[in-house]
């Protein structure tokens, strides 16, 4: 693993508040799952992550006819929803093994039957960063539920408000 991959000049990385995204693009598929372990490991706490793949179709009668589908989690993303990721070992067990054992080409949007998979060219990876704990009471509620005239809070400091949910 390369502790530099934010050099290669096919990588854009976008930072928000609460998300960061990891866009390589002109990749090969050779490269794909070393790229993705790289961005992965150098998380530092737990973290949502999801995979979205930029591709190119070519039409079964026409050579020449192509579309490319740039990566966006609207219509190319890899799992249904985020993957959480607790620890470094869920990387490799959640992300990694769960993307090899599945056929790509599968999860791919076609306009019609007449295209076929030239190849995917690019993959953005979705990091949502997640620096709470569950149960924290240093939580800060939204206006808009605190105001809530359905919502009741209970005023419980014992970080135990998911057992008093539950109950």
């Amino acid at each position: 693993m390369s502790p530099d991959y934010k050099t290669d000049p096919k990588y854009r990385f976008y930072n928000g508040n609460h998300m960061e995204s990891h866009l390589y693009e002109g990749v090969e598929p050779t490269d794909f799952y070393d790229k993705l372990e790289n961005v992965l490991s150098t998380q530092a706490s737990a973290f949502k992550v999801n995979v979205a793949l930029g591709y190119e179709l070519v039409s079964k009668t026409d050579p020449d006819d192509t579309r490319y589908f740039y990566p966006n989690l609207a219509n190319t993303c890899v799992f249904n929803k985020p993957v959480a990721i607790n620890s470094k070992a869920d990387i490799r067990k959640k992300v990694i093994s769960e993307i090899r054992s599945m056929e790509l080409a599968d999860k791919l949007n076609y306009p019609s039957s007449g295209y076929k998979l030239k190849a995917i060219t690019a993959f953005k990876i979705f990091i949502y960063h997640r620096d709470h704990t569950l149960g924290d009471s240093e939580a800060v509620i939204p206006k808009i539920i605190r105001e809530n005239k359905h919502v009741i809070n209970f005023p419980k400091t014992n970080n135990k408000c998911v057992f008093h949910c539950i109950a």
